[in-house]
């Protein structure tokens, strides 16, 4: 079953198991403003509210996945008062980035992102926070802050390194190049490059896969990965044995073991 629901900025897209958010600036090739981010927040919130959405989907239209923000949003913010606890108005729009980034990054569902077409600056942070990103060949993607002498402010200098080596996301940041989407498969950015075409039934089918396994398994898998880069080892796999221990306690767990004896494929109640 397929339901749209229109923001001004975002639209949502029930598209079987998966929410679908689809920014909808394409005049400005998707600029990150503040409704953008408004948008992005009212659609998690919706995704949490509701137990039968098992994935989350990040995608754009237009010709651009996102093109960072909105530098015309950005410049008006300079003669903007500062908000009460900010150095200055982009300051605080920055941390509403950042907030935003974290959340995508942390949140209990699985997130994809479909990206269709240039992925720069902010657009690449959003990348970067997705669980897994599947690419068209005509996405172009890259760092971009250099070219018009501005740094990261949604968290590139740190997740790129992480993702793809200290010598790569120099590379990318110093020169503010785009490249093909099929230069990053092989790396831990890109899990897979399509067709344009294809792009959305290939997501619908990784999507579809991913739900049908256990919302509770996969939250608890996803806080261990993320966790798992700047955690001791003899510490992270504690953790993973407290995690199993307390994942037996699930309903999900016996149904999976209750649907191997008997020979079935499991129906995961997600709690």
């Amino acid at each position: 079953m397929t339901s749209t629901h229109t923001d001004t900025a975002v639209l949502q897209e029930r598209r079987g198991p998966a929410l679908w958010l689809r920014l909808n600036r394409p005049e400005v090739f998707n600029g990150i403003d503040q409704d953008v981010l408004d948008g992005l927040t009212a659609g998690l919130d919706a995704a949490a509210a509701d137990p039968d959405v098992r994935v989350v989907v990040l995608a754009a239209a237009g010709r651009a996945f996102c093109a960072g923000a909105d530098l015309r949003y950005a410049r008006s913010l300079a003669d903007a008062p500062a908000p009460p606890g900010a150095a200055s108005a982009g300051n605080a729009f920055l941390h509403r980035v950042r907030a935003v980034l974290d959340r995508i990054e942390s949140f209990p569902r699985p997130v994809i992102a479909a990206a269709n077409g240039i992925a720069v600056g902010g657009g690449l942070e959003l990348l970067l926070v997705c669980d897994l990103v599947v690419a068209s060949r005509a996405a172009r993607i890259g760092d971009g802050h250099a070219v018009y002498g501005q740094i990261p402010g949604g968290g590139a200098s740190v997740r790129l390194v992480r993702r793809l080596g200290l010598s790569t996301a120099k590379h990318l940041m110093f020169t503010g190049e785009l490249h093909p989407a099929e230069r990053y498969l092989g790396t831990d950015l890109v899990v897979d490059v399509v067709a344009p075409e294809e792009l959305v039934p290939a997501v619908d089918r990784l999507a579809a896969q991913i739900a049908g396994r256990s919302p509770v398994g996969l939250a608890a898998m996803k806080r261990l990965a993320n966790d798992a880069h700047d955690t001791p080892l003899p510490v992270a796999v504690l953790r993973e044995l407290e995690a199993s221990a307390l994942h037996e306690r699930s309903a999900d767990w016996r149904e999976g073991i209750t649907a191997f004896a008997e020979k079935r494929t499991p129906e995961f109640p997600g709690r």
